[in-house]
């Protein structure tokens, strides 16, 4: 059973984070100015440095899988958050 769980444990995380960056990228406004975002290559650096760290604790035997998984949540993390610049109505 633990293997079971530990086999799909990351098709369900990539899962919910590909759900997450959808999500909050669908809800942006489109604005005239084509710029790069600044946020997720900020996530995306923050979850290459998570994803080995949570490896090397245990979590997943493959590294590979650490280092995707990680960049992929810094990903979803950081398009949740609205970059100081913006103007939204809150």
């Amino acid at each position: 059973m633990k293997e079971m769980l530990l086999a799909a444990l990351p098709w369900v995380l990539c899962g919910v984070a590909a759900a997450i960056i959808c999500a909050n990228l669908g809800q942006k406004k489109k604005d005239k100015s084509k710029k790069p975002d600044k946020r997720m290559a900020i996530g995306m650096a923050l979850g290459l440095m998570l994803g080995p760290a949570l490896t090397r604790v245990g979590l997943w035997e493959n590294h590979g899988i650490g280092i995707a998984i990680g960049i992929l949540w810094g990903m979803a993390l950081a398009s949740m958050f609205p970059e100081k610049g913006d103007d939204q109505d809150a």
